[in-house]
């Protein structure tokens, strides 16, 4: 097969995970994904209805942490761990996009989602807010109610859209998860695609974009056709319930093979990689006593009057908005070292599309980032269970891994993302760079952002955590 044919018919030669067993009947049954929300819905109201039932505080008598335990112990850095290996197959399970779903199915104006909103900056924001006030404002981890109500918010947001908008624009548009999922997707070792741009082509009836009796039209407006990248793919699977022609396939890849080929580069997303880094980066450190220290005497020595420290209400609200400030500046300047690295290699020239071009590199430092931030979190909800089942039958099962041993398995974490984002920025630079010399300049961008970002995480790794 000639190099044009093998473009034109799409890669029949990759092996097409739906002809496993009976994967691909499962997936077209059209009771199948229904039943799966069901469940997930039926779990995540028993999280909300823990997390409203417990006091405040973790700290106090009264405290239930089941809520924050299923969701920030295990529920989130699952997904985490899993991306590379599943990608967004979460979405398919989601409970919150099928509320949007089944209020679509109830009653919906059917809007058009605003042109001028058709980007990410509102689920960035979002994403980054809620991590940023987190320690702070509403502190989710160790308050159950404040979660429950982060889920109801979010649950009451997809109803909302829903009822507005046509298709998923909540999830396309709206929601952190899958923003942070559709990036790191980037990563994963499987892919939805078509098997033969040919046949699609030659097909009048484009089903997956109108949809038949058997599938609904893709619902973040995907065309597998042209896809290249796995960001926007939800995993839904309705394109395979509706296309007649049997043409698409989920297929095992190698792990980044988007970061390489991807020709579509955004500034939100390209700020989001930087963002993600330096807000764990951030985390990771005040987990330290000594970096906390710093930050707690820095702000306290900031208080506009004496009188704040008697008074704890101020005080408190003070210490919140602090909080939320000192990561929008951190976010602004981690994507502003890569700009400034970016322009000063390039001497001005196109820097915004050079600097949101090459921020991809940056995605695994950036995953290996979010792991180690929530490595300690995934092992910690991981023995509560086996506490809670040894307690069940009569059994003590301690934790059994050392601080000191998450904090090795956290470097080198942080060391592979290093390596793959040099590796990435080699990959993306040679294929963007019209000559030798803008190679170069691309590399000394990548290679110099990326080692203050490396020397910034092992200086915090390698602080006392008491």
């Amino acid at each position: 097969m000639s190099k044009y044919d093998k473009e034109n018919n799409g890669n029949n030669e990759k092996t097409d995970l739906l002809d496993v067993y009976f994967f691909s009947d499962l997936v077209k049954n059209r009771l199948f994904k229904p039943i799966v929300n069901i469940i997930f819905f039926t779990v995540l109201l028993i999280i909300i209805y823990f997390g409203l039932s417990s006091e405040p505080d973790l700290r106090f008598p009264g405290g239930i942490p089941f809520a924050t335990t299923m969701i920030w112990d295990i529920w989130h850095p699952l997904l985490a761990f899993t991306i590379i290996l599943i990608g967004r197959l979460w979405c398919f399970a989601c409970p919150i996009g099928a509320v949007g779903d089944w209020t679509q199915s109830v009653f919906s104006l059917k809007k058009k989602y605003p042109e001028k909103y058709r980007n990410l900056w509102v689920a960035v924001i979002l994403f980054l807010f809620i991590f940023a006030a987190e320690r702070h404002l509403f502190m989710f981890t160790r308050n159950p109610p404040n979660t429950a109500l982060l889920l109801l918010f979010f649950t009451g947001l997809a109803v909302v859209m829903g009822a507005i908008y046509e298709k998923r624009s909540f999830c396309r548009y709206i929601c952190p998860i899958g923003l942070m999922l559709g990036v790191f997707s980037m990563l994963s070792a499987i892919e939805l695609r078509c098997k033969s741009k040919k046949t699609c082509q030659e097909h009048n009836i484009k089903e997956c974009v109108v949809g038949t009796e058997a599938g609904k039209p893709c619902p973040v407006g995907e065309f597998p056709q042209t896809m290249e990248r796995n960001n926007y793919c939800i995993m839904c699977m309705e394109c395979v319930k509706s296309c007649s022609k049997d043409n698409i396939r989920i297929s095992p890849r190698l792990p980044g093979a988007d970061l390489v080929r991807s020709k579509r580069t955004h500034l939100d997303e390209a700020y989001l990689v930087h963002g993600i880094i330096i807000i764990f980066l951030f985390v990771l450190g005040m987990e330290r006593l000594q970096f906390r220290n710093v930050i707690i005497n820095f702000v306290k020595s900031t208080a506009p009057f004496d009188i704040l420290t008697n008074m704890n209400f101020f005080l408190n609200y003070y210490r919140n908005m602090w909080a939320i400030t000192i990561f929008a500046l951190l976010t602004l300047g981690a994507a502003g070292i890569m700009y400034l690295s970016t322009r000063a290699s390039f001497s001005g020239k196109n820097t915004k599309q050079k600097f949101t071009d090459l921020s991809y590199a940056f995605i695994p430092l950036s995953l290996s980032v979010y792991l180690a931030e929530n490595t300690f979190r995934l092992l910690k909800g991981l023995f509560y269970i086996t506490e809670t089942i040894g307690k069940f039958f009569g059994k003590v099962w301690e934790f059994a891994i050392n601080f000191d041993t998450i904090n090795h398995m956290q470097i080198i974490l942080l060391s592979l993302g290093f390596i793959f984002t040099l590796w990435a920025g080699y990959l993306i630079s040679k294929r963007l760079s019209n000559g030798e010399k803008e190679f170069q300049q691309s590399m000394i961008a990548v290679g110099a952002t990326a080692v203050i970002y490396l020397f910034i995480g092992v200086k915090i790794l390698t602080l006392p955590i008491i």
